[in-house]
C-alpha cells in the first residue's frame, strides 16, 4: 500500500509540474498588424525592365500586400518580418545579431541593387523609424511597411535627418 501511495505522489506531482509549461515567457497577450512590402522605388528607376529582374521583381512594386498577422507581446518589427519570410515564402537577408539585425534583402532585391544609396527601410504608422528594426517593438493596431529606397530615403519623403548632407559631402 506505501508503494501505490508512492505512486500516486509522484504521479500527482507530475501534473503539477507539467501545469503552465507553456511556449515563450510572456503574458501570451497577442496583438494584431498589418505589413505589407513594397519596391515601387526600384520599378520606377527601370530595374524590372533589366534582364537581370525579369520575373524576380513585381512590375507593380508589390512584394507583399496589406497582410494583417497575429504577433505576440514584445515582438519586434524584424520578428514580423522573419514571420512573413516563413509563413509566405519571401526571401529575406540580413545580418547582424539580436537587436541589431540590418536586412539586406527582401525578395531578391538588395541594397545597392538600386544604386549606392538604395536599399530596405520600414515605417511604422507612417513615420519612418531611426532605430534598427530589431529593436522596435509593435503594438496592437500598428502598421508595418517595408520600402525600398534609391536615394538614402529622399525617394520615400523619409524624414531621416543629414540624408541629403550625407549624399552631397559623399558624391
Amino acid at each position: 500500500m506505501g508503494k501505490k501511495i508512492k505512486q500516486l505522489l509522484l504521479a500527482v506531482l507530475l501534473c503539477f509540474l507539467m501545469t503552465g509549461c507553456g511556449y515563450g515567457g510572456n503574458s501570451g497577450e497577442t496583438y494584431r498588424v498589418q505589413i505589407s512590402i513594397r519596391c515601387d522605388n526600384a520599378v520606377a528607376k527601370g530595374l524590372c525592365e533589366q534582364k537581370k529582374w525579369k520575373g524576380i521583381l513585381p512590375e507593380d512594386g508589390v512584394i507583399l500586400p496589406d497582410t494583417e498577422v497575429e504577433v505576440q507581446e514584445g515582438d519586434t518589427v524584424f520578428d514580423l518580418l522573419c514571420k512573413i519570410r516563413d509563413e509566405e515564402g519571401i526571401q529575406m537577408e540580413y545580418n547582424g545579431g539580436k537587436g541589431t539585425e540590418y536586412i539586406e534583402g527582401i525578395g531578391n532585391l538588395y541594397e545597392f541593387d538600386g544604386g549606392r544609396w538604395s536599399g530596405w527601410m520600414y515605417s511604422v504608422n507612417g513615420e519612418y523609424q531611426n532605430m534598427g528594426c530589431g529593436k522596435c517593438k509593435l503594438a496592437d493596431g500598428d502598421v508595418v511597411r517595408w520600402d525600398y529606397t534609391c536615394d538614402l530615403g529622399l525617394d520615400l519623403d523619409a524624414d531621416m535627418p543629414g540624408a541629403q548632407e550625407w549624399m552631397d559631402t559623399h558624391e
